[in-house]
């Protein structure tokens, strides 16, 4: 998390109670939604580039989009669009979702969570030089290749993986580039986190697959960064419902003024601001299906570059 939340709470571990999410992506990848038929080497449908123009640059370990995989997207679309403003554009059965005019987000349709569904959740998509080779480091590691590597006709070469704890992520190597890096606007992705109790092993593995150095935060909190700049965090859960997962943030002015909204709009409010650790900067939600969210507030004069 960004530096003001680190300095107070970097020897804190959440603990929540809330239930499990199941995360089964194969089976979405596999044949749950025709929306993202992963099922070859060349997926027959095309996606839209994850910048609105080409930037023919790239940013290797950046989080440079999400997914949301919901059974409801309608109901998604009512709950983000008002509580951050986002905005949605249709491509085909994938719809994108914008904030202030730039791309960030995709959500993808899943039949109702069950034991053999995926439950809802946003799955991050990684900046990787060489999908081919990156694939192979996971798979190398004690990692696993849930689908892939393939093409994405519009989108890139990527691949569903899963790391040697069980989180789920994309590998992609963008066809147009990645998105520049720049200060987060309010509503803006902001940060990206994995919670694991097994910290040392979850910084070895990524640590090269994104090509990033570190820099520890008190007993239970490390940096990844690569160009200088922060790209991740690795947070330490000793006591860990949802086991090993990746968790994203979104920059919000204040996010104790929208958790009224977030529970009008159907949400679940887990952790308000004024709950330890977060000390006013942190809240963490679920959306109505139960997709967990982190909002963070991030002063305008932090020096820190982050994304």
């Amino acid at each position: 998390m960004l530096e003001t939340m680190l300095s107070r709470h970097g020897r804190q571990v959440f603990h929540f109670s809330c239930r499990p999410a199941i995360l089964l992506v194969l089976v979405f990848f596999l044949g749950g939604c025709s929306a993202l038929d992963l099922s070859g080497k060349t997926t027959g449908r095309s996606f839209p580039p994850i910048t609105d123009s080409p930037t023919r640059g790239y940013h290797y370990g950046k989080f440079v989009w999400a997914d949301l995989i919901t059974p409801d997207v309608a109901r998604a679309k009512t709950f983000y669009g008002g509580l951050f403003g986002w905005t949605f554009s249709q491509y085909d059965r994938y719809t994108m979702v914008i904030n202030n005019g730039k791309r960030m987000a995709g959500i993808v349709n899943i039949a109702p969570a069950s034991e053999k569904r995926p439950q809802p959740l946003w799955l991050p998509v990684m900046s990787v030089a060489d999908v081919d080779k990156a694939a192979a480091f996971v798979r190398h590691h004690g990692g696993r290749i849930l689908k892939g590597p393939l093409d994405m006709r519009g989108r890139g070469r990527a691949a569903l993986v899963q790391d040697p704890q069980g989180a789920e992520l994309v590998i992609l190597h963008a066809a147009t580039g990645d998105p520049a890096d720049g200060k987060p606007r309010i509503g803006d992705w902001i940060w990206n986190e994995i919670w694991t109790n097994v910290p040392e092993k979850t910084a070895a593995f990524y640590s090269p697959l994104g090509n990033y150095t570190s820099m520890k935060v008190g007993d239970a909190y490390e940096i990844l960064l690569s160009e200088n700049r922060w790209r991740a965090g690795i947070r330490f859960i000793f006591k860990d419902p949802y086991k090993v997962r990746w968790v994203l943030a979104v920059r919000v002015a204040d996010p104790a003024r929208i958790l009224t909204r977030v529970k009008k709009l159907g949400g679940t409010v887990l952790l308000r601001p004024d709950e330890p650790p977060s000390n006013g900067d942190t809240a963490l939600i679920a959306d109505p299906d139960g997709a967990l969210l982190m909002l963070q507030r991030w002063p305008v004069d932090t020096t820190e570059d982050v994304q």
